[in-house]
């Protein structure tokens, strides 16, 4: 039942459960909020839900509100599509909170996205308050930090450096002069005015010990642009990790806007030069630089430079990374083709590769394009470099325009000349065939390799053009400890009869994945077996009914293939079937978008660790466990994440006599 049911927001509940749903006389602000009480509960859920609001296809929006609950609650997505359609969409677990906590989300809408209500769902006994939602695009991801300066802010002539001490030398007490500090979310964050510098004896330093969402940094005060200028900005850091450069415009009325430029790596030992430009929007009438810092570590910076000096003629050198890739911005040419690049295609298929005269940096990329399509795929890719080091991971980044859905794998050089193929996630139609869009994403070295090169390949008809690629060292967030899942796919029916006995012995629990077609109508000895597991505490996971490569599959297909095969096991276990594992490995975005519906996760056979920053649940990284893997591999990959406090999820399929 409800009570006080507000404007704009409605109770919502289904399923077998009993919840009260009231708005109270109490909040974070105010004196009003939104409380779910769950007392029992078999299936379904309970929610407040606010009347749909109009979004953008294919952005990127940050949600953000208040809590406090005594249970584990859920993040979930209702988008309308412009066809009135209505679909659904997980996007985080949260975590209990006795006081008042900032829960952070991000989220994509679909590329036929219209609207979208924001849901934090009860599905258990126990309750949760919540107030002051917000709901923001992606360029207004980072709140408006303090009020600015109530005396007039006299800008610099717009010439010259227009950043007010830039070199932190002038102080005010024990602070510097101009400057301010700022921290947003869940974050423990220390400011430092420092007595060492890059030049003089100061700088200016925040490190941050504790991390769960937002950013920390130091910021110069806000100064006079104007509409449609490029401006040049740099300075010198020093980070044990890497950072983020945002911009802050301000219009005539103070409303705040943000835009993102490229980032900066690492650099813990050496003051580094960040440099970049960006245009100011049409309303722009201030703005200040944001260096930012979104994880745990330290970043210092120093001698800030601001100007309006003419930017440099194309072909315009991308800012400076630690990329190990050779020509990355494929300005260099070799005849008529870039310089330490290769072109390939297997399969049939007609591929045609180009060498082309615009790009998204500079004036050169790459394309290639497909038709008469049977099977294979075309792609570019960057001679294998060397400068790696084995069991380290690295992120690799590009940026592409496409009308069809790329891929993305990484291949290894191995020590006695061998080839090894690892598969990355897959990459998002860019949603505009004239717009660039990012793809990075973590890779990790595996032992015995000595080169590596990633491809952005096709294997449909279609074109895929790219630019700007990067490899650079990559350190990721880890969690409070170390993770390992062991899980089993196909469901084999003798790993019930060598494989769970030495599970057992050991006190281990896994999660078994049943494709339902090797179940389904055979023999009580068969169903047995999955019964031996779930009875011995081992998690039942679904891997569709018939195994196929789902990406190729018809819609009704797909549902069935999904749908069905949770049906059953849930029949024949007499629990929920919450998690599914896809076959072969083999998705992409309408495949991911179905699982949604039915599922909690999904996990992939893409390679490499779940970490704190690198977290997709609908995506959930691998190690594969061979026949020809050893057990000195496995140990690697355990000591590997225990280092880093990563999840490892490994995956078996068959444990023969």
């Amino acid at each position: 039942n409800t009570v006080g049911q507000p404007d704009k927001w409605q109770a919502s509940r289904w399923g077998n459960n009993a919840a009260q749903l009231t708005h109270r006389t109490d909040g974070y602000t105010g004196n009003r909020s939104f409380m779910v009480t769950m007392s029992t509960r078999t299936d379904g859920d309970a929610k407040w839900m606010h009347e749909p609001v109009s979004v953008q296809p294919s952005t990127e929006y940050t949600y953000t509100s208040w809590y406090k609950s005594n249970i584990a609650t859920e993040i979930d997505l209702q988008y309308i599509d412009v066809n009135g359609n209505v679909t659904y969409a997980y996007v985080a677990t949260v975590a209990p909170s006795a006081q008042w906590k900032q829960l952070t989300s991000k989220f994509t809408t679909p590329a036929n996205a219209a609207k979208v209500t924001v849901m934090h769902i009860v599905a258990a006994p126990g309750w949760l308050q919540t107030d002051d939602f917000v709901l923001l695009s992606a360029s207004q991801t980072t709140p408006p930090v303090v009020t600015p300066p109530t005396e007039p802010v006299t800008p610099p002539s717009q010439s010259g450096n227009l950043i007010a001490n830039n070199s932190f030398e002038t102080t005010s007490g024990t602070a510097p002069v101009s400057w301010y500090k700022n921290s947003w979310g869940s974050n423990v964050a220390s400011f430092s005015y420092e007595n060492t510098g890059r030049t003089g004896g100061k700088s200016a330093k925040v490190s941050v010990t504790s991390y769960a969402s937002g950013d920390a940094k130091w910021y110069a005060e806000p100064v006079a642009v104007s509409a449609g200028k490029t401006y040049n900005y740099s300075d010198y850091y020093k980070s044990t990790v890497p950072t983020r450069v945002v911009v802050a415009f301000a219009d005539a009325q103070s409303n705040y806007s943000y835009v993102e430029i490229n980032g900066a790596p690492a650099s813990p030992s050496a003051w580094a030069q960040y440099k970049d430009t960006f245009v100011a929007p049409a309303t722009a009438t201030k703005a200040s630089v944001y260096h930012v810092i979104d994880r745990v570590g330290s970043l210092a910076i120093d001698d800030v430079s601001l100007s309006t000096e003419a930017a440099p003629t194309a072909p315009t050198t991308p800012p400076v990374v630690s990329s190990v890739i050779k020509n990355s911005s494929l300005e260099t040419a070799n005849g008529t083709m870039p310089a330490n690049w290769q072109t390939n295609s297997w399969g049939s298929n007609q591929a045609t590769h180009q060498y082309v005269n615009e790009g998204r940096t500079g004036t050169k990329s790459v394309k290639v394009s497909v038709t008469n399509y049977i099977d294979g795929d075309a792609k570019w890719f960057f001679d294998p470099v060397s400068s790696i080091n084995a069991g380290e991971q690295y992120r690799f980044t590009t940026w592409y325009k496409t009308n069809v859905t790329p891929r993305v794998v990484s291949m290894f050089i191995m020590a006695n000349g061998t080839e090894r193929y690892f598969g990355l996630p897959v990459a998002q139609p860019s949603g505009s065939t004239t717009q660039w869009q990012k793809y990075s994403d973590v890779l990790t070295i595996p032992e015995g390799a000595v080169g590596v090169s990633v491809f952005m390949l096709i294997n449909q008809n279609g074109w895929l053009q790219t630019d700007d690629y990067e490899l650079t060292p990559y350190q990721p967030v880890g969690f409070s400890r170390p993770l390992i899942t062991m899980t089993f796919d196909d469901g084999h029916e003798d790993n019930a009869t060598t494989a769970l006995p030495i599970l057992n012995q050991y006190g281990l629990k896994t999660t078994q994945c049943f494709a339902t077609s090797f179940i389904e109508g055979k023999t009580q000895q068969v169903i047995d077996g999955v019964l031996a597991f779930h009875k011995s505490g081992h998690e039942v996971c679904s891997h569709t009914v018939s195994h196929p490569f789902l990406t190729g599959t018809s819609a009704s297909n797909l549902s069935y293939e999904l749908q069905h095969s949770q049906q059953y096991l849930q029949s024949i276990t007499g629990q929920p079937v919450r998690n599914f594992a896809s076959p072969y490995g083999d998705y992409d975005s309408r495949v991911v978008n179905e699982i949604k519906k039915y599922y909690g996760s999904h996990r992939s056979v893409d390679e490499g660790y779940n970490s704190k920053d690198n977290l997709n649940i609908y995506n959930l990284r691998v190690q594969n466990v061979l026949d020809t893997t050893s057990a000195d591999q496995v140990k690697v990959w355990i000591e590997k994440a225990r280092a880093n406090n990563t999840w490892l999820i490994l995956v078996y399929h068959r444990v023969a006599d």
